[in-house]
């Protein structure tokens, strides 16, 4: 599977979980960048290049993205351990 797929899969996955279209960009920058913003009608999810190159860096990426789109705010990291924990 080439990056391209591999980010699409991304996306539908996060899309599937939430119910809600989402833009997805990929960092090439900052290649463990994680970020959701919501304050737009879709939310923009901001993914590190790292996603291609370690499985469980995109896993918990999509985690993040689906809890924060979920309850419509940024998911701190205390919070965030444990809804990973809890998986």
């Amino acid at each position: 599977m080439d990056d391209q797929d591999f980010i699409q899969r991304i996306q539908a996955k996060i899309e599937r979980l939430t119910g809600r279209s989402v833009e997805l960009s990929i960092d090439h920058q900052e290649a463990n960048q994680l970020q959701v913003q919501l304050q737009r009608e879709v939310p923009l999810v901001v993914l590190g290049s790292n996603i291609s190159r370690y499985p469980g860096f995109a896993r918990m990426c999509i985690e993040y993205a689906v809890a924060s789109i979920r309850q419509q705010r940024p998911i701190d990291r205390l919070e965030f351990q444990l809804l990973l924990a809890r998986n």
